[in-house]
């Protein structure tokens, strides 16, 4: 190949990467709140699929939704251990959370959005991530 057919299939390369990276989600960020550390997201499909591929390198994966089936986001989170110490506060922004926690054990998660607040216990430590959806009705979102 002559160099500038070499340079003609370079630039092109170059943009078809830079086209396909515009359409990537930013990257999530990893927030710290208490003992615990998080990560929110899932808004739009390709933040969806990046926060759900990453869900495997967590301890806890959250999600938020009403009846009708669609997503909700800006929910406020606590997490206690078994002694009731709260080792996790914050809200989440996005309808996915994923939750890295100081060690194995049961946890009971509190979840409130729109004035209601929902409640469940969940185990971590069995080698995969733990899960956990909390669902609001769909007339009250």
């Amino acid at each position: 190949m002559n160099k500038p057919m070499f340079l003609l299939a370079l630039a092109q390369a170059c943009t078809l990467a830079l086209a396909q990276g515009a359409d990537a989600p930013a990257s999530l960020e990893t927030h710290k709140a208490g003992a615990a550390s998080y990560v929110c997201g899932g808004v739009g499909v390709g933040e969806q699929q990046a926060i759900k591929a990453q869900a495997r390198q967590h301890d806890l994966m959250l999600t938020f939704a009403i009846s009708s089936g669609a997503y909700l986001a800006d929910v406020d989170v606590e997490i206690k251990d078994s002694k009731g110490a709260v080792v996790l506060s914050a809200k989440c922004e996005g309808p996915i959370m994923l939750v890295d926690l100081p060690s194995k054990g049961t946890w009971r998660v509190t979840a409130q959005a729109n004035g209601q607040a929902r409640q469940k216990t969940v185990k971590t430590g069995a080698g995969r991530p733990a899960q956990a959806t909390f669902v609001w009705p769909a007339g009250e979102s």
